[in-house]
């Protein structure tokens, strides 16, 4: 068994997230005791309903400092990886658990991005559509005749076979949709967003990020990360770079799932909710094993699948 953990982006949250780790294991406790933000991250994670933590800004910082409690439990129990992925915001919590980032830098950078990101989304009247049943290329091509320099849709998520996420100004999204349902998309799926994320609208929030990260330290990874950027891990690329890049960029999702089982991963653990990632994996190779690290309960499921060797 060789095994990889995969880290949900936006839209993997729920109400209460965390709350029964905190309330069990003492680490997870003074871990969000030691989280310092502009809000309070445990009332919000823990008492606040669904509506007020899919708020960008706070919902990258919960979402992060969640799953670096999740993966604490899971090293305790002696459960490593050994390739990391993260799935838009999903990867600032990679590289915590690759040793790039410290727990709290992470969560700090994620509440500056989550806030830097509404701001660039400010004006913007956005959609965000999942197309699918149709081939990238062709995608890229509508896409890429429909925008034009004031107004722009775009590729934003190449997640699995037969769904790409486009996203921009809206009425650009809407004829994009128009057009790629004329060369026969399957079907066209609005998505809930507040900004057009992944696009090059995000230029703004790229180049704060690299003002932000030279207040931190990222350090050279100890498990390989495979970035949305690339699609694969890094080579001689500067992390820094890649990850101010990452927020304007298109995320390679697919590719990334796809060298990960070329490099003999052939078991995920998908920490966050809703099996988004799980849905994904399933279109890529129905063959792969994906569990679940959320709460005490799949913890111990996946403990005890673990040790079975299922």
């Amino acid at each position: 068994m060789k095994l990889g953990f995969l880290y949900g982006g936006q839209g993997s949250q729920q109400e209460k997230m965390g709350y029964d780790l905190y309330e069990k294991f003492n680490e997870v406790k003074d871990f969000y005791d030691s989280i310092n933000l502009g809000f309070d991250v445990k009332d919000y994670s823990f008492n606040k309903d669904l509506k007020i933590i899919s708020e960008t800004k706070y919902t990258q910082p919960i979402m992060v400092a969640f799953q670096i409690a999740v993966t604490k439990i899971l090293k305790d129990n002696d459960i490593v990886p050994e390739y990391v992925a993260g799935l838009s915001i999903g990867e600032y919590s990679a590289l915590v658990a690759a040793n790039v980032l410290e727990p709290l830098d992470a969560i700090e950078i994620a509440e500056k991005r989550g806030i830097s990101m509404e701001q660039a989304g400010e004006g913007i009247d956005t959609g965000m559509v999942a197309i699918m049943g149709l081939d990238t290329e062709i995608i890229d091509k509508v896409v890429k005749e429909t925008s034009d320099e004031k107004d722009k849709v775009e590729i934003a998520n190449l997640n699995c076979p037969g769904q790409v996420v486009i996203s921009g100004e809206v009425k650009k999204v809407e004829e994009a949709v128009g057009k790629l349902k004329e060369v026969g998309a399957r079907r066209a799926i609005p998505l809930n967003v507040s900004g057009p994320f992944h696009t090059s609208y995000m230029e703004p929030v790229s180049k704060e990020l690299h003002k932000l990260f030279k207040n931190y330290e990222f350090k050279e990874e100890e498990i390989p990360v495979v970035y949305n950027l690339l699609g694969n891990v890094k080579t001689d690329e500067d992390i820094k770079e890649i990850m101010e890049k990452q927020v304007k960029s298109s995320v390679k999702f697919q590719e990334s799932i796809e060298y990960m089982i070329s490099q003999g991963v052939d078991t995920f653990i998908e920490i966050g909710f809703g099996d988004v990632i799980k849905g994904f994996l399933k279109k890529i190779d129905r063959k792969l094993k994906v569990h679940s690290a959320n709460s005490i309960e799949t913890i111990n499921a996946l403990k005890e699948e673990l040790n079975n060797g299922k």
